[in-house]
């Protein structure tokens, strides 16, 4: 599921300078402290100015450049030595985060020409950190699209998309665009190594519930999913196949409840409120208004 990279380029991403790096695609998510930098969801690490790689104080963890996109900022290993090496970097910015997006197949909807203002406003207003929203589209598994400014999340396989509206007025969109794969899902992983699949009920949901793992200091390796719709069956038969450790994380209602009885075999998380968003909202409120 990536292109292969060079031991050159490895090497070069190992050696790369991370505070350059993070500084100039990541700049919102971290903190400035004399010549360190610390992420702002985790003070205990620190990235010194000219250096390649990083040291948390809390538990010794040490680690190169590409350890630490990997280990704490979500990208693959592929990703991480592209993105260091120049090789064809997928970290982004709000001017540049269409770059690559023309691979999408004809059925999908064309990206907007532009700025992804809407996806920015609308996951930013749901909770979703900049630093996230930039990891995704940096993938190419996110985008805005040009005609209704829906956002697609269109998996790496491309052959399947899931839509959501961004107007804030009203129930938002939610669909899956037409010619889909029948079983298929969206997905994304914190790492190459990654076995156990947190299956959602939507692509919001995925994003919220990997969020909220961030912010609890949950660095089990993962698989985030979105199959857009608790009564997608196919798509967690489908699952089953694989040799992944799988654990349903729907809604937390009374169709969600039906799917956990259909997949007995299969370990199980609930939100505390209705969804995965709602408990990240909830979390991000009450820090806002404990200042």
């Amino acid at each position: 599921m990536g292109n292969n990279v060079s031991k050159e380029q490895i090497k070069a991403a190992r050696c790369a300078d991370i505070y350059a790096f993070l500084t100039k695609h990541h700049n919102s998510g971290f903190v400035c402290e004399g010549d360190s930098i610390r992420p702002k969801n985790n003070h205990s690490i620190s990235i010194r100015k000219g250096y390649n790689g990083y040291k948390d104080f809390a538990t010794g963890e040490t680690g190169n450049s590409i350890e630490f996109l990997t280990n704490h900022m979500g990208y693959t290993f592929v990703d991480a030595v592209q993105a260091l090496s120049n090789g064809s970097p997928t970290a982004c910015s709000m001017d540049t985060q269409q770059n690559g997006i023309k691979a999408v197949p004809a059925k999908f909807p064309e990206p907007v020409d532009g700025k992804f203002k809407n996806l920015f406003a609308y996951l930013l207003n749901r909770g979703i950190s900049v630093e996230t929203i930039q990891m995704l589209v940096g993938q190419k598994i996110m985008y805005q699209e040009r005609v209704r400014n829906n956002i697609v999340f269109i998996n790496m396989e491309r052959d399947f998309a899931e839509l959501r509206g961004t107007y804030t007025f009203g129930k938002p969109f939610h669909g899956i665009v037409p010619g889909s794969r029948h079983d298929g899902f969206w997905w994304f992983r914190n790492s190459p190594n990654a076995s156990k699949c947190y299956i959602c009920e939507a692509a919001i949901d995925a994003i919220s519930l990997y969020e909220l793992h961030k912010m609890q200091g949950n660095k089990e390796e993962a698989y985030y999913i979105s199959i857009a719709g608790v009564a997608k069956q196919p798509a967690i038969d489908r699952l089953k196949k694989s040799k992944y450790h799988l654990v349903i994380s729907v809604d937390n209602d009374d169709a969600g409840q039906q799917c956990r009885d259909r997949n007995p075999g299969l370990e199980y998380i609930l939100p505390k409120y209705k969804d995965w968003n709602e408990d990240l909202q909830a979390i991000r409120n009450k820090h806002i208004a404990a200042g």
